[in-house]
């Protein structure tokens, strides 16, 4: 694999809140301009790279660019910025955070206010501010003055970029949802020599705020077979075994079902599709682990009911503090989702497609 520490940094430190995913985008595009036969950006923003294959079904790899953010939703008089966020932020994690708002002319940095400790009384201790009474800071003394550093409403905005080393091989940055998926596309997509499966390496928009890039990508593509690559919920002292059994460094998640309440959208992976991933996963002695999760979805969600019905699987990777500042991961795997990708789009030949769809008339 190529220097996974340096070239997650690199994906990691470029802002992609959704609906502005531009900077990641260009640094991927950068990156897998050498190994696709075609590369375009499609009307919504997705980056499609295809690599032509030799007759063999059509594989649709996807990964998402976007990160969780925030919207300037109004600057008033004495220029506080007020917002909406993008995503699912955890909000209790939310006050005293930097972040970055990205405007025409140029990154402005800020601080998400709290009141001040000595200031606060029992009963607001105890409790959460909500969202719609958080502010952001950018040293403004006016809307006016704000407005001259360039920001508008409808700008948008991103934790603070951080990118550091736990032990050995743990990663601790923001939005490792989803470049660690990114990453293991495009690793992918660098391993995949003269295969037989023409492979459409997906690098999708706006998944955080209801999986849309990866609809459209997939009607347009409509592929015989698609894999989602994205992350998952990694155990920690909080979290029960009910809640999730998945261990950082164990291997990357292949996941049966998925459900997200918020957003009442799902995915229930077809039988053969999940088998035969952790029968390649069996087969090449890659380690792995099986989830069942109800507490949110990824692309499959959207990807499957394209045209006339994809087959789809997820190859997951664990992380620990989701859409929070920090996310905390294993490279160890990455490189192994990285791994079990290739070795399933390469197994792949006509005769799994042709079973599909049978006509039993």
């Amino acid at each position: 694999m190529m220097n996974a520490f340096q070239a997650l940094e690199g994906l990691v430190m470029a802002h992609g809140p959704s609906g502005m995913e531009d900077e990641v985008r260009d640094r991927i595009a950068g990156e897998v301009r050498e190994l696709a036969d075609e590369l375009f950006v499609d009307r919504l923003g997705n980056l499609i790279a295809m690599k032509r294959g030799d007759g063999g079904p059509r594989v649709m790899l996807d990964a998402h660019m976007d990160e969780v953010g925030v919207a300037v939703k109004h600057i008033d008089g004495d220029g506080w910025i007020w917002f909406e966020a993008l995503g699912g932020i955890n909000e209790r994690l939310l006050q005293g955070q930097r972040v970055t708002l990205l405007t025409r002319s140029g990154p402005i940095p800020g601080v998400v206010g709290a009141k001040g400790r000595h200031l606060i009384t029992a009963e607001e201790s105890a409790k959460t501010t909500p969202l719609k009474d958080m502010w952001i800071d950018i040293g403004a003394s006016s809307a006016e003055e704000a407005e001259a550093m360039g920001v508008r409403v409808g700008d948008l905005g991103t934790f603070e970029k951080r990118f550091g080393r736990l032990g050995k091989d743990l990663v601790c940055a923001t939005s490792l949802d989803d470049r660690v998926g990114c990453l293991t596309v495009m690793e992918a997509l660098r391993r995949l020599e003269d295969p037989e499966a023409t492979v459409y390496a997906v690098f999708t928009v706006q998944e955080e705020v209801g999986c849309r890039g990866a609809r459209v990508a997939a009607f347009r593509i409509n592929p015989d077979l698609a894999l989602v690559v994205d992350t998952t919920y990694g155990e920690d002292p909080a979290t029960s075994p009910m809640e999730t059994r998945l261990k950082i460094g164990d291997g990357p998640s292949v996941r049966a079902l998925e459900r997200s309440a918020a957003l009442v959208m799902g995915h229930m992976t077809p039988r053969h599709v999940f088998d035969y991933i952790i029968d390649t996963a069996d087969k090449e002695d890659i380690p792995y682990q099986r989830e069942v999760s109800t507490a949110g979805a990824t692309d499959a969600s959207t990807v499957h009911l394209a045209q006339a019905g994809i087959p789809t699987g997820t190859i997951l990777i664990a992380r620990r503090y989701s859409h929070s500042p920090i996310e905390v991961a294993s490279i160890r795997d990455v490189e192994g989702a990285a791994e079990l990708l290739t070795a399933v789009v390469g197994r792949l030949d006509r005769s799994w497609y042709e079973k599909i769809e049978v006509k039993l008339k």
